[in-house]
Protein backbone atom coordinates (compact mmCIF):
# COMPACT_ATOMS: atom_id res chain seq x y z
CA UNK A 1 0.00 0.00 0.00
CA UNK A 2 2.90 2.38 0.64
CA UNK A 3 4.13 1.74 -2.92
CA UNK A 4 0.66 2.39 -4.35
CA UNK A 5 0.29 5.59 -2.33
CA UNK A 6 3.69 6.83 -3.53
CA UNK A 7 3.27 6.01 -7.23
CA UNK A 8 -0.51 6.21 -7.72
CA UNK A 9 -1.59 8.65 -4.99
CA UNK A 10 -4.92 9.74 -6.49
CA UNK A 11 -6.05 6.21 -7.30
CA UNK A 12 -4.91 4.96 -3.91
CA UNK A 13 -6.76 7.69 -1.98
CA UNK A 14 -9.90 7.28 -4.12
CA UNK A 15 -9.90 3.56 -3.36
CA UNK A 16 -9.38 4.07 0.36
CA UNK A 17 -12.14 6.70 0.60
CA UNK A 18 -14.48 4.42 -1.37
CA UNK A 19 -13.78 1.57 1.04
CA UNK A 20 -14.42 3.80 4.07
CA UNK A 21 -17.15 6.10 2.75
CA UNK A 22 -19.64 4.79 5.33
CA UNK A 23 -17.37 6.13 8.10
CA UNK A 24 -17.54 9.92 8.18
CA UNK A 25 -14.69 10.23 10.69
CA UNK A 26 -12.35 8.33 8.37
CA UNK A 27 -13.43 10.33 5.31
CA UNK A 28 -12.70 13.61 7.14
CA UNK A 29 -9.16 12.44 7.92
CA UNK A 30 -8.61 11.06 4.40
CA UNK A 31 -9.76 14.28 2.71
CA UNK A 32 -7.30 16.23 4.87
CA UNK A 33 -4.62 13.74 3.83
CA UNK A 34 -5.51 14.45 0.18
CA UNK A 35 -5.00 18.16 0.83
CA UNK A 36 -1.62 17.45 2.42
CA UNK A 37 -0.71 15.42 -0.69
CA UNK A 38 -1.94 18.33 -2.87
CA UNK A 39 -4.65 16.19 -4.40
CA UNK A 40 -7.82 18.03 -5.37
CA UNK A 41 -11.08 16.48 -4.17
CA UNK A 42 -13.89 17.88 -6.33
CA UNK A 43 -17.32 18.29 -4.68
CA UNK A 44 -20.20 15.95 -5.63
CA UNK A 45 -21.62 16.58 -9.11
CA UNK A 46 -24.51 14.71 -10.76
CA UNK A 47 -22.86 15.11 -14.18
CA UNK A 48 -19.42 13.77 -13.28
CA UNK A 49 -19.49 11.59 -10.19
CA UNK A 50 -20.06 7.86 -9.82
CA UNK A 51 -21.13 5.78 -6.84
CA UNK A 52 -17.52 5.49 -5.66
CA UNK A 53 -14.73 8.06 -5.51
CA UNK A 54 -13.10 8.15 -8.95
CA UNK A 55 -9.99 9.69 -10.52
CA UNK A 56 -10.01 12.06 -13.49
CA UNK A 57 -7.33 12.51 -16.16
CA UNK A 58 -5.78 15.43 -14.25
CA UNK A 59 -5.48 13.22 -11.12
CA UNK A 60 -8.24 15.10 -9.31
CA UNK A 61 -10.66 12.96 -7.32
CA UNK A 62 -14.42 13.14 -7.90
CA UNK A 63 -16.48 12.75 -4.75
CA UNK A 64 -18.39 9.48 -4.52
CA UNK A 65 -22.16 10.00 -4.60
CA UNK A 66 -22.41 6.91 -2.42
CA UNK A 67 -21.07 9.03 0.43
CA UNK A 68 -24.16 11.28 0.29
CA UNK A 69 -26.44 10.33 3.17
CA UNK A 70 -29.95 9.20 2.23
CA UNK A 71 -29.10 8.42 -1.40
CA UNK A 72 -29.15 4.71 -2.16
CA UNK A 73 -26.97 2.79 -4.60
CA UNK A 74 -29.93 1.86 -6.82
CA UNK A 75 -30.79 5.54 -7.33
CA UNK A 76 -27.21 6.45 -8.23
CA UNK A 77 -27.01 3.51 -10.62
CA UNK A 78 -30.16 4.75 -12.41
CA UNK A 79 -28.82 8.32 -12.48
CA UNK A 80 -25.45 7.33 -13.92
CA UNK A 81 -27.10 5.03 -16.47
CA UNK A 82 -29.46 7.82 -17.62
CA UNK A 83 -26.55 10.25 -17.87
CA UNK A 84 -24.43 7.82 -19.88
CA UNK A 85 -27.25 7.00 -22.29
CA UNK A 86 -28.74 10.45 -22.90
CA UNK A 87 -26.02 12.89 -21.93
CA UNK A 88 -25.46 15.28 -19.01
CA UNK A 89 -28.36 16.83 -17.13
CA UNK A 90 -28.93 20.48 -18.05
CA UNK A 91 -30.73 21.69 -14.91
CA UNK A 92 -32.94 20.61 -12.02
CA UNK A 93 -36.06 20.39 -14.23
CA UNK A 94 -34.26 18.18 -16.75
CA UNK A 95 -32.99 15.93 -13.96
CA UNK A 96 -36.47 15.50 -12.48
CA UNK A 97 -38.08 14.94 -15.89
CA UNK A 98 -35.58 12.28 -16.92
CA UNK A 99 -35.41 10.55 -13.54
CA UNK A 100 -39.15 10.59 -12.87
CA UNK A 101 -40.36 7.19 -11.68
CA UNK A 102 -36.82 5.83 -11.28
CA UNK A 103 -36.70 5.43 -7.50
CA UNK A 104 -35.78 9.08 -6.99
CA UNK A 105 -37.99 11.07 -4.63
CA UNK A 106 -38.05 14.53 -3.10
CA UNK A 107 -35.97 13.49 -0.09
CA UNK A 108 -33.20 12.21 -2.37
CA UNK A 109 -33.35 15.36 -4.51
CA UNK A 110 -33.07 17.55 -1.43
CA UNK A 111 -29.96 15.64 -0.32
CA UNK A 112 -28.40 16.04 -3.79
CA UNK A 113 -29.10 19.78 -3.70
CA UNK A 114 -27.84 20.33 -0.16
CA UNK A 115 -24.58 18.50 -0.76
CA UNK A 116 -23.86 20.73 -3.77
CA UNK A 117 -24.14 18.12 -6.53
CA UNK A 118 -26.36 20.39 -8.65
CA UNK A 119 -24.20 23.53 -8.29
CA UNK A 120 -22.81 23.21 -11.82
CA UNK A 121 -26.26 23.17 -13.46
CA UNK A 122 -28.16 25.67 -11.32
CA UNK A 123 -27.96 29.29 -10.18
CA UNK A 124 -27.59 28.15 -6.57
CA UNK A 125 -28.73 25.74 -3.88
CA UNK A 126 -31.35 28.16 -2.54
CA UNK A 127 -32.93 28.57 -5.99
CA UNK A 128 -32.96 24.78 -6.45
CA UNK A 129 -34.72 24.23 -3.15
CA UNK A 130 -37.25 26.98 -3.93
CA UNK A 131 -37.98 25.45 -7.35
CA UNK A 132 -37.98 21.79 -6.29
CA UNK A 133 -41.75 21.48 -5.80
CA UNK A 134 -42.40 22.86 -9.30
CA UNK A 135 -39.75 20.60 -10.85
CA UNK A 136 -41.21 17.50 -9.17
CA UNK A 137 -44.77 18.48 -10.16
CA UNK A 138 -43.75 18.90 -13.82
CA UNK A 139 -41.98 15.54 -13.80
CA UNK A 140 -45.02 13.81 -12.26
CA UNK A 141 -47.31 15.40 -14.87
CA UNK A 142 -45.02 14.20 -17.66
CA UNK A 143 -45.07 10.67 -16.21
CA UNK A 144 -48.89 10.73 -16.07
CA UNK A 145 -49.10 12.03 -19.65
CA UNK A 146 -46.80 9.29 -20.91
CA UNK A 147 -48.75 6.64 -19.01
CA UNK A 148 -51.95 7.89 -20.62
CA UNK A 149 -50.36 7.86 -24.07
CA UNK A 150 -50.82 11.62 -24.51
CA UNK A 151 -48.89 12.98 -27.50
CA UNK A 152 -48.29 16.46 -28.74
CA UNK A 153 -49.87 17.77 -31.96
CA UNK A 154 -46.91 16.52 -34.05
CA UNK A 155 -47.31 12.95 -32.87
CA UNK A 156 -44.42 12.71 -30.43
CA UNK A 157 -44.33 12.77 -26.65
CA UNK A 158 -43.87 16.36 -25.54
CA UNK A 159 -40.32 16.81 -24.19
CA UNK A 160 -40.76 18.57 -20.88
CA UNK A 161 -37.11 19.61 -20.72
CA UNK A 162 -37.02 21.05 -24.26
CA UNK A 163 -38.07 24.52 -23.13
CA UNK A 164 -35.97 25.93 -20.26
CA UNK A 165 -38.00 26.58 -17.12
CA UNK A 166 -36.99 29.57 -14.99
CA UNK A 167 -35.96 28.94 -11.40
CA UNK A 168 -37.90 30.64 -8.63
CA UNK A 169 -35.96 33.50 -7.11
CA UNK A 170 -34.57 33.07 -3.59
CA UNK A 171 -31.79 34.71 -1.57
CA UNK A 172 -28.50 32.81 -1.83
CA UNK A 173 -27.65 30.77 1.24
CA UNK A 174 -24.98 32.27 3.44
CA UNK A 175 -21.88 30.25 4.33
CA UNK A 176 -23.37 28.96 7.56
CA UNK A 177 -26.47 27.54 5.83
CA UNK A 178 -24.44 26.15 2.94
CA UNK A 179 -22.01 24.35 5.25
CA UNK A 180 -24.86 23.07 7.44
CA UNK A 181 -26.36 21.40 4.36
CA UNK A 182 -23.04 19.75 3.54
CA UNK A 183 -22.65 18.55 7.12
CA UNK A 184 -26.15 17.07 7.09
CA UNK A 185 -25.74 15.22 3.79
CA UNK A 186 -22.02 14.40 3.71
CA UNK A 187 -21.29 14.24 7.42
CA UNK A 188 -18.51 16.81 6.96
CA UNK A 189 -17.86 20.35 5.80
CA UNK A 190 -16.47 20.10 2.26
CA UNK A 191 -16.29 23.60 0.74
CA UNK A 192 -15.24 25.31 3.97
CA UNK A 193 -15.43 24.98 7.73
CA UNK A 194 -17.21 27.06 10.38
CA UNK A 195 -13.95 27.28 12.31
CA UNK A 196 -12.23 29.09 9.43
CA UNK A 197 -13.52 32.47 10.61
CA UNK A 198 -11.50 32.00 13.81
CA UNK A 199 -8.26 30.73 12.23
CA UNK A 200 -6.30 33.93 12.84
CA UNK A 201 -7.19 34.12 16.53
CA UNK A 202 -6.73 30.38 17.06
CA UNK A 203 -3.28 30.55 15.48
CA UNK A 204 -2.15 32.49 18.57
CA UNK A 205 -3.88 30.19 21.03
CA UNK A 206 -3.32 26.59 19.93
CA UNK A 207 -0.14 24.56 19.63
CA UNK A 208 -1.41 21.76 17.35
CA UNK A 209 -4.04 20.92 14.77
CA UNK A 210 -6.13 17.91 15.74
CA UNK A 211 -4.52 15.89 12.95
CA UNK A 212 -1.08 16.56 14.45
CA UNK A 213 -1.85 15.31 17.95
CA UNK A 214 -0.15 12.08 18.95
CA UNK A 215 -1.89 9.77 21.36
CA UNK A 216 1.37 8.41 22.81
CA UNK A 217 2.99 11.80 23.34
CA UNK A 218 3.96 12.79 26.90
CA UNK A 219 4.00 16.47 25.98
CA UNK A 220 0.99 18.63 26.72
CA UNK A 221 -0.78 20.29 23.81
CA UNK A 222 -3.40 22.96 23.29
CA UNK A 223 -5.89 22.40 20.47
CA UNK A 224 -9.28 23.71 19.44
CA UNK A 225 -12.19 22.41 17.46
CA UNK A 226 -15.89 22.67 16.81
CA UNK A 227 -18.01 20.45 19.06
CA UNK A 228 -19.92 18.30 16.56
CA UNK A 229 -21.22 15.74 19.06
CA UNK A 230 -21.54 15.38 22.82
CA UNK A 231 -22.44 12.38 24.94
CA UNK A 232 -23.15 12.95 28.65
CA UNK A 233 -22.71 10.04 31.07
CA UNK A 234 -23.11 9.42 34.78
CA UNK A 235 -20.07 8.19 36.69
CA UNK A 236 -19.38 7.47 40.36
CA UNK A 237 -18.02 10.99 40.73
CA UNK A 238 -20.85 12.71 38.88
CA UNK A 239 -21.73 13.63 35.32
CA UNK A 240 -19.01 13.53 32.68
CA UNK A 241 -18.98 13.88 28.92
CA UNK A 242 -17.33 12.71 25.73
CA UNK A 243 -16.99 15.40 23.06
CA UNK A 244 -16.22 14.99 19.38
CA UNK A 245 -14.06 17.87 18.16
CA UNK A 246 -13.58 18.78 14.48
CA UNK A 247 -11.14 21.45 13.22
CA UNK A 248 -11.27 20.58 9.53
CA UNK A 249 -8.10 18.48 9.69
CA UNK A 250 -9.42 15.59 11.79
CA UNK A 251 -11.90 14.53 14.42
CA UNK A 252 -11.01 13.34 17.90
CA UNK A 253 -12.96 12.30 20.96
CA UNK A 254 -12.18 14.21 24.13
CA UNK A 255 -13.18 12.92 27.55
CA UNK A 256 -14.30 15.62 29.98
CA UNK A 257 -14.15 14.26 33.52
CA UNK A 258 -16.72 15.19 36.12
CA UNK A 259 -14.75 17.94 37.90
CA UNK A 260 -14.03 19.77 34.64
CA UNK A 261 -17.52 19.11 33.29
CA UNK A 262 -19.14 20.68 36.34
CA UNK A 263 -16.78 23.66 36.23
CA UNK A 264 -16.97 24.52 32.51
Amino acid sequence: TAWLKAHYPAHFMAAVMSADMDSTDKVVTLIDECRNMRLKVAPPDVNHCEWRFTVQADNSIDYGLGAVKGVGQAVIAELVDERNQRGPFTDLFDLCARMGGKKINRRVLEALIRCGSLDSISPGRAQCMASLAEAVARAEQQTRDQAAGQDDMFGGAAPTAAVPVPYLDAPHWDEEQRLAGEKETLGLYLTGHPINRYRKELGELVSHRLADLQADSTRSARAAGLVVAIRVMNSRRGRMAALTLDDGSARIEVVVYSDVFQRV
